[in-house]
């Protein structure tokens, strides 16, 4: 079971770029990150769906920690990104929808640790 989790969103910059999003996001991004943050373990993505008015385009990944040492990690992913070993893509929209993450550590009172 996972001690953490990193959930961070994320759009394609336009709907021509999806195609181009969804490679780099599986084949580029998720092994760089995962290079550069070890105790991440699976991953997982999820795309909103807005049955009220059928938002599309932004996109959830759960990235699941082995650790719960979140200083660690998102120093790892900082360093990562500002090193240029976790390269960003020009299908990655950073301006009307830029990436989102948050930090989660299992709460001590969960039952699956009991």
């Amino acid at each position: 079971m996972a001690k953490a989790m990193l959930l961070a969103w994320a759009s394609p910059a336009s709907q021509e770029s999806n195609a181009e999003f969804e490679q780099w996001y599986l084949n580029t991004h998720i092994p760089q990150v995962r290079v550069a943050v070890p105790s991440i373990g699976s991953v997982s993505r999820y795309a909103l769906v807005d049955p009220e008015a059928g938002g599309q385009g932004r996109f959830l990944a759960v990235y699941e920690m082995d650790d719960d040492d979140i200083p660690a990690a998102s120093a790892a992913l900082g360093d990562g990104v500002s090193s240029g070993r976790i390269q960003m893509s020009e299908s990655l929209d950073l301006v009307n929808a830029p990436p989102q993450l948050q930090w989660y550590r299992q709460h001590p009172a969960d039952p699956a640790q009991a």
